[in-house]
């Protein structure tokens, strides 16, 4: 079996490799002699199309969305695009695959970004909030998690290591805005920027894709970090409940608005900067990628992207 990735197709290619069934459907000939499958075949790399056109109600019966499986077939271009006309198509049985060869890594390591809250952490002058963000930060089982985590399922740190990166992207960001506006609360800001999305390594799981946990569908970040939250503060019985009430609030609001699904929005300075800061370093990730990640290289505009509903210009 030969290691390809998506990214590395061209028309004309044999492939035998192991890509994620991330769609799967059973149609109809359109003289109804039949049917054949339009799946769609993807790693960390992107995603290709692939049409079964024999045999398509057995590989049907025996594939499911969100499969490992192992493919064989041949490229072909199709309006302009990729596509595998697969001849075989079997799901594998080893579960111990690599979720890093279907979902891309972030730019930072986890020994960088550890290293680096730390130094946030090792800065903070509010012993509260330092003996706090140390409490967290040092809970072996909740950093094997965090450190990994994505920020989300899509649109924006949407990796492996996504949320420590976007995190400190927020963290950094605070930093430097606390250094521009006096009076605003540094030590606050920058616990706020840490925590905000804590609740993430609850919200999702790793697999051959990003995907929903069962809580975090019902129930979403914000409440399962308001609950993280309060599992570590009440390890504190000293913790100030003024400090504890603003960083609730702070989780609570940094969606900044009720359509964003905010419960509540910001009330307060330190809240309010989060939510800007939060969106910003959303909106720098999600423009960074449109350019990254668009097709052809030397095309001056990405295309359409989803997240943003707009082009965006690359040049």
């Amino acid at each position: 079996m030969n290691e390809i990735y998506v990214a590395q197709l061209r028309p004309g290619q044999e492939v035998n490799g192991i890509f994620s069934l991330r769609s799967l459907k059973l149609l109809t000939f359109r003289d109804g002699s039949g049917y054949y499958l339009a799946a769609i075949l993807g790693d960390r790399t992107g995603q290709v199309e692939g049409r079964v056109w024999e045999a398509a109600q057995e590989i049907y019966q025996n594939s499911r969305t969100g499969d490992i499986v192992s493919v064989q077939g041949r490229t072909t271009e199709y309006n302009g695009k990729v596509q595998i006309q697969i001849t075989a198509m079997s799901a594998c049985q080893n579960s111990e695959i690599d979720p890093g060869r279907f979902i891309p890594t972030g730019k930072l390591d986890v020994e960088t970004a550890g290293k680096r809250f730390n130094a946030l952490i090792d800065s903070l002058k509010d012993p509260h909030l330092k003996g706090l963000l140390a409490l967290i930060f040092t809970d072996e089982s909740f950093n094997n998690t965090f450190f990994i985590a994505p920020a989300a399922k899509r649109n924006h740190h949407a990796a492996i290591g996504g949320l420590a990166e976007h995190s400190l992207g927020v963290a950094a960001a605070a930093e430097q805005v606390a250094g521009v506006y006096p009076g605003l609360d540094r030590d606050l800001l920058i616990a706020g920027a840490l925590l905000h999305d804590m609740g993430k390594v609850e919200e999702y799981r790793l697999g051959t894709d990003i995907d929903f946990t069962d809580e975090g569908r019902l129930l979403g970040h914000i409440v399962l970090g308001v609950r993280l939250l309060d599992q570590y503060i009440r390890r504190l019985p000293d913790f100030p409940a003024d400090i504890r009430l603003k960083l609730t609030h702070m989780i609570v609001s940094h969606h900044g608005q009720y359509e964003w699904q905010s419960p509540k929005r910001p009330k307060f300075l330190e809240a309010a900067v989060l939510h800007h800061l939060d969106m910003i370093d959303v909106a720098v990730n999600m423009f960074r990628s449109a350019v990254e990640n668009r097709e052809n290289k030397a095309d001056a505009w990405a295309g359409w992207v989803k997240g943003l509903e707009r082009p965006v210009f690359c040049k």
